[in-house]
């Protein structure tokens, strides 16, 4: 029983880390260089972040109490935490990056640049990498395996979602947007895509 009341602290600090930093973040962002609208057909995935980030804190926090027999270990508590502090300066740097080009809505401004700087280099999505960041690290603080399961699920297929409508958009028009695509992964460096796979593969 003590366990489990210390993961749900442990879930709810995750849970209000997840969304602390997202206000924090808010405040971080630079002004627009225009109007922060895009068309409504472009606005695919608001509505389902929202319900995926209020859907995986509900999850976040009951699953100490729903799955008792995929516990974690304790260490995954400040782990999760420390994770979400990669996200966050991920996302931050993706704005810094941006400036005035980072915004809310998908749309493309006269005169926008396709980006090839800081972790633009390596992907084409850092922010929205940032923030699977955040939510993961929030969810891996519940000391539960439930939750980043259901965490990924949920914020995860939001975000794809969103992403296949920015880059069917930015394809469309923003000059160079495509070859930039071709060399450039979505979210996952090629170098972390190196390390992940068999690193002798002519080894006996």
């Amino acid at each position: 029983m003590r366990r489990t009341v210390a993961d749900i602290l442990w879930a709810v600090l995750g849970v209000g880390g997840a969304f602390g930093a997202m206000a924090a973040m808010e405040r971080l962002r630079p002004a627009v260089t225009a109007d922060d609208v895009g068309a409504p057909e472009n606005q695919v995935g608001i509505g389902e972040l929202t319900r995926a980030y209020f859907l995986s804190a509900g999850a976040i926090v009951a699953s100490p109490l729903l799955a008792d027999d995929v516990r974690l270990p304790r260490w995954c508590g400040p782990a999760g935490l420390l994770v979400q502090v990669g996200g966050v300066g991920l996302r931050v740097w993706a704005m810094r990056t941006l400036r005035g080009h980072y915004a809310r809505a998908l749309r493309v401004v006269p005169d926008q640049p396709v980006v090839r700087a800081g972790p633009y280099r390596h992907v084409r999505h850092p922010g929205y990498a940032g923030m699977l960041l955040l939510w993961l690290g929030g969810a891996t603080s519940a000391r539960n395996a439930l939750a980043p399961a259901l965490t990924l699920a949920a914020v995860g297929t939001a975000y794809r979602l969103r992403m296949d409508a920015e880059d069917a958009l930015l394809r469309r028009d923003l000059p160079g947007y495509g070859a930039y695509a071709t060399v450039t992964p979505r979210l996952l460096p090629r170098w972390l895509r190196l390390v992940s796979t068999n690193p002798c593969p002519d080894a006996d």
